[in-house]
């Protein structure tokens, strides 16, 4: 197996291995490079649906399917992240993965079925890094600050929709996953860093502010996750995968490919220990 760092923060290239036939010692340093660089990348790896499932496996418990997104046949722990002519993606956002969720995921592993010639790269930042780049007096006050994760990003989205008894999807959905308050700052239950456990996509509020000084930080804090220096930007191919760890990184799907055919799976693993609720 060849491992190859991208950048100096995140991101690695795997080579010779094949993930269908993959030993206990190869998936050993597999999952060490997933722990050192945040996300890793592999190409042409053909995985049928099960394999897919048996991969992820290897790395926990797998999420149920996901609220909104649409799923395989075979199986509805496969979700399916597809554009078509006529049905272009929504808007883009930062975000790491579920994080309205008690406990947020794990982490995920996409593969591409199909993609455009060009256009739909996935941009991945390196938030424990983020963390490190602040000054140490901006630390004691972060670490001292709770926030509210939320479901409100689907509300009104091309995923909600009108229920036969007139309520909202998303509402109903928001009705069993409650806003979720944690510590804005997180320890990684594996690696034991600090990370900056916020995105702009779930994360609603800073508790205890005003909703001018919550935004504010909020936004100040976001704009970090936007620093190029601090991510690694990798264009699909088919049969290409990438796993990246949920509680370290967020991630950007970039779409300048308007109606493009483009496919990918993608399989969730569960949180394993709880993060810091109050």
């Amino acid at each position: 197996m060849k491992i190859t760092p991208l950048t100096d923060h995140i991101g690695a290239l795997i080579e010779d291995i094949q993930l269908n036939t993959i030993t206990d010692q190869q998936f050993d340093h597999l999952y060490q490079a997933f722990l050192k660089h945040k996300v890793i990348f592999l190409r042409d790896q053909i995985l049928t649906a099960q394999q897919h499932l048996t991969l992820a496996t290897r790395f926990g418990a797998l999420e149920p399917a996901h609220p909104f997104f649409a799923h395989a046949q075979e199986c509805d722990q496969i979700t399916i992240i597809e554009s078509a002519p006529g049905n272009p993606p929504g808007e883009s956002f930062w975000h790491t993965d579920m994080t309205w969720q008690e406990t947020p995921p794990k982490c995920s592993i996409l593969h591409a079925q199909f993609v455009p010639k060009t256009g739909g790269d996935t941009i991945w930042c390196n938030m424990a890094q983020v963390w490190n780049a602040l000054p140490e007096s901006e630390k004691q006050y972060l670490r001292r600050l709770k926030v509210s994760h939320e479901l409100h990003a689907f509300k009104g989205s091309r995923y909600d929709k009108k229920e036969l008894d007139g309520q909202n999807y998303a509402d109903k959905v928001a009705q069993q996953h409650p806003p979720v308050i944690r510590n804005m700052i997180q320890i990684h239950e594996e690696t034991q860093e600090e990370v900056l456990f916020i995105n702009e996509q779930f994360t609603r509020s800073v508790v205890g502010l005003d909703k001018t000084q919550s935004d504010a930080l909020l936004a100040k804090l976001f704009a970090r996750a936007k620093d190029p220096k601090l991510q690694i930007r990798f264009s699909w191919q088919a049969n290409s995968i990438a796993i990246w760890d949920n509680r370290a990184t967020q991630h950007f799907a970039v779409t300048d490919y308007g109606d493009a055919p483009r496919r990918l799976h993608r399989v969730t693993v569960k949180g394993g220990s709880r993060l810091s609720i109050t």
